[in-house]
């Protein structure tokens, strides 16, 4: 199946649920403190931040990016036809698949990435992926739901439901797991609360209208990187204070 059939599911999805009267929702935001942004000219899915680089789940390709300056120094072959989301995690590299709602582990060699399927998800497809603590965490096909995975035993431990919708690409900071919302808060991120599954606060990006879907989202240790679908930057941004992270949006 090409990449553009796999964005036309997507999109043909969205256009459903703007015909049954599910349009995105409005809301208020703060707006995120630009540190810089650097060039960005693939259809993203997940981001994240290892070793000193930003590596980006295209459709079809896994791209290694120097964050200095946007420029791509490697690529490779993802494990399987549609490349959804990223993970590296306790030596590993995972990758997320929406073609099979697959998740895989990989190790990187001299050829590239060698990859095993560990299991799959609990969704139709895949859609983003992040460690937190000792475990995996996913979303999935339009869903409101967080489904962790506990590599030690293989085994998924539990299911978490939000009250936010469409959930993509995820990023844990050590205290809060940001994540954007596929047809819901155009151009905004928000952390999910790993407790009650109720979203904490909105925050918007620098020229929002650019970056409509947010998909593609990472953690440096110190900043969030944010991308997203036809995007043209990668924006690296501070991270938000917990203060103004417990204001509320004016509406929705």
């Amino acid at each position: 199946m090409t990449n553009s059939v796999f964005r036309g599911c997507r999109n043909g999805a969205m256009i459903a649920l703007v015909l049954l009267g599910l349009t995105p929702s409005v809301c208020t935001g703060n707006s995120l403190e630009l540190i810089k942004k650097i060039p960005h000219t693939g259809y993203s899915e997940g981001l994240d931040f290892h070793n000193g680089f930003l590596w980006n789940a295209l459709p079809q390709q896994i791209v290694k990016i120097d964050p200095k300056d946007g420029s791509v120094v490697q690529r490779f072959t993802p494990a399987s036809q549609y490349s959804e989301s990223i993970k590296w995690a306790s030596g590993s590299f995972w990758n997320l698949s929406f073609s099979d709602n697959g998740l895989y582990r990989g190790k990187l060699n001299a050829g590239g990435f060698s990859f095993e399927k560990i299991t799959t998800v609990p969704e139709s497809h895949g859609w983003g992926i992040e460690k937190v603590g000792s475990e995996l965490v996913v979303t999935g096909n339009f869903s409101n739901k967080l489904y962790f995975f506990d590599p030690s035993i293989q085994k998924w431990t539990r299911t978490l439901e939000t009250n936010e919708t469409d959930l993509e690409d995820l990023a844990w900071d050590g205290k809060r797991l940001w994540t954007s919302s596929y047809t819901r808060h155009a151009g905004k991120i928000f952390s999910i609360d790993l407790k009650t599954g109720k979203s904490e606060g909105y925050w918007e990006l620098p020229n929002a209208d650019q970056c409509p879907v947010v998909d593609g989202i990472a953690f440096d240790g110190k900043s969030l990187w944010i991308t997203g679908k036809e995007c043209p930057s990668i924006y690296q941004v501070k991270l938000p204070t917990q203060r103004i992270l417990s204001s509320k949006p004016n509406s929705k």
